[in-house]
C-alpha cells in the first residue's frame, strides 16, 4: 500500500496541473469578489421622514419605496411594487433578513459590471438566493457638461434602459427592486423616467430625487432638470420612451402594473 508521503511527494502530471489550474483561479477570483473592500459609511434618513418612505436595511444605502406618489389622472403610484436603492453586496446578517421580508421578485442591477453576481462588487449571495438579479450594466460619461450628465447618460446608455424597462413591463417580475452604487445617478434617472410615465408631476418628481440628499448621496440637480426639460422638448415621456425602443404596449404594462 502507498502511504500519504509518498502520494504527496509524487509531482502531478501537466495534464493534472491544467485540469487543477482552472479551479484554483475560479476559487480565487469566488474568494476575492466575496470579501467586502473600503470603507462603509451609511447615513440613515432623518427622524422626521415622511412615513413608510425609507426602507431600513442594514449594510445598504439609500433605500426606498419609489410608491405612493399621486398621479395627474387622480391615481396613485402602488407602495410595495417598486424599490430603489444603493448596492446590496454589503447586507448584513439583519440587512438580508430585513431585504427577505420586502419580498422583492426581481432585483435590477444598473451597476456598469460583466456580472450581477458577487463576483466583483455584485450583489451578495442573500439576495441572490432570494431573487432573480438581472443586470442591466450602464455607465454615465464624466466627459460631457454637468447639465447634460443625465441626458447624454440616457442616450449611450439606451440599450440598457430599455432592458429595464422590458423587466418593469413582466407582471410577472414585481415587486422590483432596481440599483447602482449609490442610488442616486443611475437610479434616480430610472426612477424620473418611471414616475414620468406614470403620471407623477414633475415637482414630486424632483423632491423625489432629492431624496438622495438626506441621506448625504447628492445627486445632480442641474442634470436631472435638464433631463426633465428635454423629455417636454422631445415631445413627452411616452414619445421619448418610444425612440428608446420602449414599445407602447410595454409602457401601458406598467402602468398597469404601477398605478391604482
Amino acid at each position: 500500500m502507498v502511504g500519504w508521503s509518498a502520494v504527496l511527494r509524487k509531482k502531478p502530471s501537466k495534464r493534472g496541473l491544467l485540469l487543477i489550474a482552472p479551479i484554483v483561479v475560479v476559487t480565487g477570483i469566488l474568494a476575492w469578489g466575496a470579501v467586502p473592500r473600503g470603507p462603509l459609511v451609511i447615513t440613515p434618513p432623518p427622524a422626521d421622514a415622511e412615513p413608510g418612505r425609507w426602507v431600513h436595511l442594514p449594510g445598504a444605502a439609500n433605500t426606498r419605496d419609489a410608491g405612493g406618489y399621486p398621479t395627474a389622472d387622480g391615481r396613485t403610484v402602488r407602495r410595495g411594487a417598486i424599490y430603489r436603492s444603493g448596492k446590496l453586496s454589503r447586507l448584513s446578517a439583519a440587512g438580508a433578513a430585513a431585504y427577505r421580508e420586502l419580498g422583492v421578485t426581481t432585483v435590477i442591477d444598473l451597476c456598469n459590471r460583466l456580472t450581477p453576481w458577487p463576483l466583483f462588487g455584485g450583489d451578495g449571495w442573500s439576495v441572490h438566493f432570494a431573487s432573480s438579479v438581472r443586470g442591466c450594466p450602464m455607465s454615465f460619461s464624466s466627459e460631457v457638461p454637468r447639465a447634460e450628465f443625465y441626458t447624454c447618460g440616457v442616450r449611450d446608455n439606451a440599450a440598457a434602459f430599455r432592458s429595464a424597462f422590458n423587466l418593469l413591463a413582466e407582471p410577472a417580475n414585481y415587486p422590483i427592486l432596481y440599483h447602482c452604487r449609490a442610488g442616486t445617478d443611475r437610479t434616480g434617472v430610472l426612477s424620473a423616467l418611471v414616475l414620468s410615465l406614470l403620471g407623477v408631476e414633475r415637482d414630486t418628481i424632483i423632491a423625489d430625487f432629492r431624496l438622495s440628499e438626506q441621506v448625504n448621496l447628492p445627486g445632480r440637480l442641474e442634470a436631472m432638470e435638464a433631463l426633465l426639460d428635454h423629455i417636454e422638448q422631445a415631445g413627452g415621456i411616452e414619445r421619448y420612451l418610444a425612440d428608446l425602443g420602449v414599445t407602447a404596449e410595454m409602457q401601458q404594462r406598467i402602468r398597469a402594473a404601477l398605478a391604482e
